[in-house]
């Protein structure tokens, strides 16, 4: 079946949001009085939720006042350490012509996904942008997906979900739409192969070609 909508990931996808993460990470450790993290856990750290991460690094008992801290170091630091990734803006505007519906579902928190789509001028570009803290289970859970496919009345056999971890192939296939991964700085080709995508792409224009 050809494909009629397209559900992107956020970070690393459409966006590098490494250096102010990674800057938001190390400031919280310095807060909560632990070790700075390296580049290789600062990664690792990009597409869970922060609750989760911060219960695998420092236990269920830090992990809200972490994740508090954390959000409070985002607010400064959210735009400025954020960059348009290559190809994303060309890749959206030709999808756009095409008119395919499109839309954004992110672990991040919603607010911060609308604020930087607005700061790139990509937010018009999607008809609905779902994120974490709006009442729906974060991926791999399927439920942002599957609600992204009714608010742009899609159906999951007819839509494609392009992301660049393992946890956006998880949810893809939880949701029953194809799962098409991007090559990106926070998942290896190697993991995403073994989470079994659709396809891969080495860069986001090239999905173009299945459009």
């Amino acid at each position: 079946m050809a494909i009629r909508a397209v559900i992107f990931d956020h970070d690393g996808t459409l966006v590098d949001s490494y250096e102010g993460i990674s800057r938001c990470f190390n400031l919280t450790c310095r807060d909560m009085d632990k070790p700075e993290m390296n580049r290789e856990q600062v990664r690792a750290s990009i597409g869970p939720t922060l609750e989760d991460r911060f219960t695998q690094l420092w236990g269920e008992d830090l992990s809200a006042k972490a994740a508090e801290i954390y959000r409070g170091h985002y607010e400064a630091h959210f735009l400025s350490g954020t960059r348009l990734l290559p190809g994303v803006a060309d890749t959206l505007d030709a999808i756009s012509e095409k008119g395919l519906p499109m839309a954004c579902v992110s672990n991040k928190t919603w607010n911060y996904c609308v604020r930087q789509l607005e700061h790139f001028g990509l937010k018009e570009k999607f008809g609905t942008v779902i994120g974490f803290k709006e009442g729906f289970a974060p991926k791999p859970d399927p439920a942002m997906i599957l609600a992204a496919l009714e608010r742009l009345g899609a159906s999951p056999g007819e839509a494609a979900m392009v992301g660049d971890t393992p946890i956006d192939v998880a949810a893809a296939r939880a949701a029953g739409v194809q799962a098409w991964a991007v090559m990106g700085d926070y998942a290896t080709r190697e993991d995403l192969e073994k989470s079994r995508p659709d396809k891969i792409f080495g860069n986001i224009t090239n999905l173009l070609e299945f459009l």
